[in-house]
C-alpha cells in the first residue's frame, strides 16, 4: 500500500521534513529500510535560480542541494538534497 506522507518545498526541505517524517514513522513501528520514497515533480537544479546566499543557506541544511543553473547562476536541486537525506537514512 502506498500513501502520500509528506510534502516539502524549499523551506520545509531545509527545515528537515524528511528526517522528521522518517523519525515519526519509525516511532509508529515502520522499518525505514522497508520504505520507498517518490520524489515528485519539482523544478530542476538547472532551472531553479536563487540568490547565492539562499543557495548556501539551503545547502547547509540540506547537503547536496546546491546547484548551478544552465546560465551559470546559483541554483537549487531540492530532489538531489532530499535523495541524499533518504539514502543517508537508509531508505
Amino acid at each position: 500500500m502506498r500513501r502520500k506522507l509528506a510534502h516539502a518545498g524549499r523551506v520545509g526541505a531545509a527545515a528537515g521534513v524528511v528526517p522528521a517524517t522518517l523519525k515519526a514513522m519509525a516511532g509508529l513501528g515502520a522499518h525505514v529500510a522497508d520504505c520507498e520514497a517518490l520524489l515528485g515533480p519539482a523544478v530542476c537544479g538547472a532551472c531553479y535560480e536563487v540568490p547565492a546566499a539562499m543557495r548556501d543557506e539551503v545547502e547547509a541544511a540540506l547537503p547536496g542541494s546546491a546547484a548551478r543553473t544552465r546560465r551559470g547562476t546559483p541554483g537549487l536541486d531540492l530532489r538531489a538534497g532530499l535523495r541524499a537525506q533518504l539514502v543517508e537514512a537508509g531508505v
